[in-house]
């Protein structure tokens, strides 16, 4: 039935998007009010009467979804229905990629990428959760993004109103790779199970590497249960403390220990540089053990008490798993970890230990200073070895004169302590450092702690910063202004690398009709509705309404402004629909020598009467035709193109 589907309720059927295992979504056109939409349909074959009833209670869920969710980065469905058998989905139809698939070209996104994409979606998912819905379903699939660079969450089909009991408990619903511990434990959920999904596609952006990955489902589950993945840190050590400590508290097991609103971690996303140190929570700890059953010298642990793991199960035995992943669950193969307990002679070595570093702190500060004592060795570095210890002085040594004694800052190291050198040469005592500054503009502007000089521009190292916190400024016109604290440590280096961003603001242009050509500053941005992101400023909107004078005016943005004008054109111009089918896709149109919005299969809009087209693509021989367009009427245009 779906392969032969040429309309759904009142719409066209253009062409095939994509397949799945349950349904066929394909573009559509709404002849009323000229408006290409996608067209999302299911198929029954093979279902009995009951799943057909449950797949089509599914798609009244994703409609009554839509209805309570108004966000401009959540696709919109416009209506539901049931034509022959066929249940249908008429929603906004989207030009752009999903993040699956610019993973799969890009593998690892820089973060520059990844910080607008999770603004949007966090902001799309705190909407949903704010209005009692969760996603169930969030993966990079679900997740488009658009040629103007917006955003789109895709797919609440098996979203549940928190409010309805459409889903039993014990069955699971979503992508297995993505679902948190209570999902796949089929308990109740909220919010906080999108904020675990989130968690794994940072994961997967930032390293490259799912955090639970597996042969089969049955190992894919039992990891997100029970195993905490290797810190995106560990994996790649250019993955900054901050942004390694943001990923594992989305992917903390305990809910409580999770963000607990999309808000809160698209705030610390934004602020990641800032959560090094003592604020990353999930860091490696290294505790020294005695060997345990595999014969190594330490154990490490990652955020876990000194206790025995849980004994992986057979089964999920809290709750059964449902009829979506009907699988036993056991451990992968390999080796059962082992508590390690720590014997009670580690805790007499170690306060032998702290008595002996009192002693020689004692002796450090107690011993005479009366006269400066040099060494006997040559004045370079030496290295203790575990088979070596230093030796005293020779007797025989004797002080030098005042005449021949080193200066302070001179005196060679004393034997058996390692130093290192430092970055630049600093008089003794200064507690001095310096930091280099990079940037993804070169050219930017640095100042520190309120301070600049012409010379500070990126990529810049800047030497004889005192020790402690300083504030970098890097800027450039055109660009918003980076700002991050830094700490200086004397004799080190420490290093900014600074992302900047154009401002922009979003501009949007419905028409009544819709289906209309709209230019700003010039330039065609395809057939009403249209959405574009554009620097702050004054810009001009143009609306070609076929067989009527061009609508054209202003409009004024600021930095981050979300804007949306809607136009009722006039009705005076009677027209009818274009619609452009070629061989191969992708050839763009002229009528009567204008160029008209999109590439083919395309449609649009032209007043009544006798049109010339021109359909022309690189590489082959453009096709002219003429057609006459009746009122609301659609005049089919299917040409093959051949090559030159």
């Amino acid at each position: 039935m779906a392969e032969a589907l040429t309309k759904a309720g009142r719409y066209q059927i253009v062409g095939e998007l994509g397949r799945g295992s349950m349904g066929v979504v394909y573009q559509g056109f709404d002849p009323i009010i000229g408006r290409t939409v996608a067209i999302k349909t299911m198929l029954p074959e093979g279902l009995s009467p009951q799943e057909f009833q449950e797949y089509k209670a599914r798609f009244q869920r994703e409609a009554m979804a839509a209805g309570i969710l108004a966000h401009p980065n959540i696709i919109t469905v416009y209506d539901f229905g049931e034509d022959n058998g066929v249940l249908y989905l008429a929603m906004e139809y989207l030009e752009g990629k999903s993040l699956e698939k610019i993973v799969q070209e890009q593998t690892i996104l820089p973060i520059e990428t990844i910080l607008p994409i999770y603004d949007q979606v966090c902001s799309a998912l705190d909407n949903a959760h704010r209005n009692k819905i969760v996603h169930r379903d969030v993966k990079p699939a679900n997740i488009m993004i658009l040629q103007n660079g917006l955003v789109k969450v895709t797919d609440f089909g098996i979203a549940k109103m928190m409010s309805m009991g459409m889903t039993q408990a014990g069955q699971i619903l979503g992508t297995p790779n993505y679902m948190s511990p209570e999902q796949v434990k089929g308990r109740q959920i909220d919010g906080r199970s999108d904020i675990f999904s989130l968690g794994v596609i940072l994961y997967e952006l930032v390293t490259g590497e799912k955090p639970f990955g597996g042969q089969n489902i049955t190992t894919v589950i039992y990891k997100i249960i029970n195993e905490n993945p290797i810190p995106p840190r560990e994996l790649d050590a250019s993955i900054h403390a901050g942004l390694s400590h943001v990923i594992n508290k989305a992917l903390a097991k305990n809910v409580d220990e999770r963000y607990q609103t999309c808000q809160e971690l698209a705030e610390d996303l934004r602020n990641y540089k800032n959560l090094g140190g003592s604020a990353v929570g999930h860091g490696t700890v290294l505790m020294n053990a005695s060997p345990g059953p595999a014969g190594a010298a330490g154990t490490v642990l990652r955020g876990q008490p000194l206790a025995a793991p849980p004994a992986p199960p057979t089964a999920l035995d809290e709750t059964p798993i449902g009829s979506s992943l009907d699988v036993p669950v056991v451990p992968p193969p390999g080796p059962t970890p082992q508590p390690q307990a720590i014997p009670q002679i580690a805790w007499v070595v170690g306060a032998l230990l702290l008595v002996a570093i009192m002693a020689g702190a004692s002796y450090f500060f107690l011993r005479p200073r009366s006269q400066p004592v040099t060494s006997a060795v040559p004045a370079q570095v030496a290295t203790v070895t575990p088979a070596q210890s230093p030796q005293p002085p020779a007797a025989s040594a004797a002080p030098a004169t005042a005449a021949a004694a080193p200066k302070p800052s001179e005196a060679a190291p004393k034997a058996g302590l390692v130093s290192n050198p430092e970055p630049r040469p600093h008089a003794a005592g200064a507690k001095v450092g310096q930091l280099m500054v990079s940037a993804n503009v070169n050219g930017a502007r640095i100042s520190v702690d309120g301070r600049s000089d012409p010379d500070w521009v990126t990529p810049h190292t800047i030497p004889d910063l005192p020790s402690g916190a300083h504030n970098i400024v890097v800027s450039m016109n055109g660009y918003d202004d980076f700002r991050q604290s830094v700490t200086i440590e004397g004799g080190q280096t420490g290093s900014v690398v600074a992302s900047l961003s154009s401002p922009s603001a979003e501009f949007g242009v419905v028409t009544v009709p819709a289906g209309v050509e709209v230019l700003i500053d010039g330039k065609s941005y395809g057939l009403s509705p249209v959405r574009a992101t554009l620097p702050p400023g004054n810009h001009t909107y143009t609306i070609k309404q076929p067989g009527a004078p061009p609508f054209e005016n202003t409009v004024t943005l600021k930095s981050s402004d979300i804007i949306t004008r809607k136009v009722t054109l006039s009705a005076a111009a009677k027209t009818g629909i274009a619609e452009v089918r070629s061989i191969p896709t992708g050839a763009s149109v002229l009528a009567d020598g204008a160029p008209v919005g999109g590439q083919t299969p395309t449609s649009f809009r032209l007043s009544v009467g006798t049109h010339t087209l021109v359909i022309s693509l690189s590489g082959y021989r453009p096709i002219q035709r003429q057609i006459t367009v009746s009122e609301n009427e659609t005049a089919p245009v299917n040409v093959t193109l051949t090559s030159q």
